[in-house]
């Protein structure tokens, strides 16, 4: 049996192996993402923050305690008294809005942390499928070199070749086998990783590697941490204008019999006015929350522009690599098959020796090797653009 006729037996096999797996359960990025939303730490971390803030608005009123105190005015019985202060009205609407930022803040937060998992899962994803891909590459290459090994060894047992050509092709096909193991534990790995963080089975199978980029439209730009700081920014306004509120007068309204038993009902009440007197220490309030205002507004404007920057980096990056991808699918990988056959065909008639034929499958594994490669920087330049949109 020559060397074509096997490699055709070991693609059928390998068809064979792929249409069988095909039946097993395929996860795909989605299917992890929705399985990481439901169980990571971190989904349930930012989920109870929100909730805490959420339960915090509603003590965004915060009342004093009331005073009760039994005291002698007459000195002829004791007298129950009760004292209530208020802040001006305006201090509880300004808290009640600090409170509903700090809310919107923490479900920004929250979506900062999606995006990050979404991010995390889709590029764990992609190393599992890097792994498999370059993994079922290895395999297909320790196939075809057990089987050229075993022809070798024919051949110097029959005298067709020296010793040197045998060894050669040993050490070759022992170093692919050994590349194909390591890619084996590679991958095994990766879908280890994908498993743990993802919480699905790491028995299940993946979508194969492929371009989604080439068909991808530029993503609207919704980056979730540049809202989380656009969000910090109206908090910010909201403390300040909170600060000048406490710059009001406070009040307090009570009860406390000062004269005798009987006197009447109406004069029974007292009340009062906190009149804001230190307007310096009100103002160092304001001017700090002020400047911290400021602060945030650069920060929201430092952080959309990084963000921007780098959407049009990675932009580039992917243009780049769909023209090598398209390149690659074109012309390089019908060049390293047809590269592969002819070397086969070559050999098997004795018109190349060893040397060459083994530099020459080298090359052409090589061109597969390459094309993975772009193909996962592709695919890693797809995914950043989806995570600087929010998606």
């Amino acid at each position: 049996m020559n060397f074509i006729m096997k490699k055709n037996i070991i693609t059928a096999w390998l068809l064979a192996a792929v249409y069988w797996t095909s039946g097993a359960q395929v996860i795909t990025p989605d299917d992890a993402i929705r399985s990481a939303m439901a169980t990571h730490p971190t989904a349930k971390a930012a989920a109870l923050g929100v909730r805490a803030k959420t339960f915090s608005e509603k003590g965004a009123l915060n009342l004093p305690n009331p005073e009760v105190n039994m005291e002698s005015p007459t000195g002829e019985f004791y007298a129950v008294g009760v004292l209530q202060s208020f802040e001006f009205p305006t201090v509880y609407v300004r808290q009640k809005q600090v409170a509903k930022a700090e809310t919107a803040l923490a479900r920004a937060a929250q979506k900062v942390t999606e995006n990050d998992l979404r991010y995390n899962v889709r590029v764990l994803y992609l190393e599992a499928q890097a792994g498999l891909f370059v993994k079922q590459q290895w395999f297909s290459r320790d196939s075809l070199y057990r089987l050229i090994a075993a022809a070798s060894q024919r051949q110097f047992d029959a005298g067709e070749i020296d010793f040197l050509q045998k060894t050669l092709v040993e050490n070759e096909a022992s170093q692919v086998h050994e590349e194909w193991r390591a890619s084996e534990q590679t991958a095994a790995t990766a879908l280890d990783l994908l498993a743990g963080y993802a919480g699905v089975s790491s028995q299940a199978a993946l979508q194969p590697l492929q371009a989604d980029s080439m068909i991808l439209a530029a993503p609207e730009m919704n980056n979730p941490a540049v809202a989380y700081e656009q969000q910090a920014v109206q908090l910010a306004e909201n403390q300040v204008s909170l600060e000048k509120s406490r710059a009001l007068p406070n009040f307090s309204i009570g009860y406390l019999n000062q004269g005798p038993r009987n006197t009447p009902l109406d004069y029974r009440f007292r009340a009062s006015v906190g009149i804001p007197l230190w307007a310096g220490q009100y103002k160092s309030g304001v001017n700090a929350a002020r400047t911290e205002s400021e602060a945030a507004v650069a920060r929201a404007e430092a952080q959309s522009q990084a963000v921007r920057l780098q959407y049009d980096r990675i932009q580039n990056e992917l243009s780049n690599a769909i023209t090598k991808v398209k390149y690659y699918q074109k012309e390089a990988l019908p060049r390293s098959r047809t590269i592969i056959s002819t070397a086969l065909r070559l050999r098997e008639a004795g018109q190349t020796d060893y040397v060459t034929f083994l530099r020459t499958l080298d090359e052409a594994y090589s061109i597969q090797r390459d094309y993975a490669a772009e193909l996962q920087r592709a695919e890693t330049a797809r995914i950043q653009l989806l995570y600087l949109s929010g998606q």
